[in-house]
């Protein structure tokens, strides 16, 4: 698997609330697979005092997040908990969602507009035109009846 694959692996089984165990030889593992095995927030989600295994709240045949303008986190009990770290804010004016933790922006990596392209957190860039697609691979657009964004680079998610 990619390391992007063992952290999804690694994380579906911390939401389920399954032993997790390393199945590797810890001699011999990469630092990709040392940071994803030691990651304090996953596993935070699987040690969770309540025990209690995530669900299902939402589902979309094409893997559209469904968003709102301001994302909050809530009711949280785990010691050093930061809010903000889970506090986005959608900037109507320059399209831009932002982490209220960081500013960063959040961006369609590398400028690819294919259908499986990740998406990821990095310091925003909008309208610079010597930044890579000069920033709308950090653009959204809200449809306002279905709370759904859109890229502006590509039209997708």
């Amino acid at each position: 698997m990619t390391d992007a694959e063992y952290r999804t692996h690694f994380s579906l089984w911390s939401i389920r609330k399954a032993p997790l165990l390393i199945g590797c030889d810890v001699t011999k593992m990469s630092a990709a697979t040392l940071e994803t095995l030691t990651n304090s927030e996953v596993i935070a989600v699987n040690q969770d005092p309540l025990g209690v295994q995530g669900k299902k709240v939402a589902f979309e045949p094409c893997s559209t997040p469904v968003l709102a303008n301001e994302v909050i986190v809530t009711n949280m009990s785990l010691p050093g908990f930061d809010r903000k770290r889970y506090q986005w804010i959608y900037n109507p004016q320059d399209g831009s969602i932002r982490s209220v933790l960081t500013g960063r922006c959040v961006a369609i990596e590398h400028c690819n507009s294919a259908d499986n392209s990740l998406i990821i957190l990095e310091d925003c860039h909008i309208g610079d035109p010597k930044a890579r697609c000069q920033g709308k691979n950090q653009q959204w657009v809200n449809n306002a009846t279905n709370q759904r964004f859109t890229s502006q680079l590509n039209g997708k998610w």
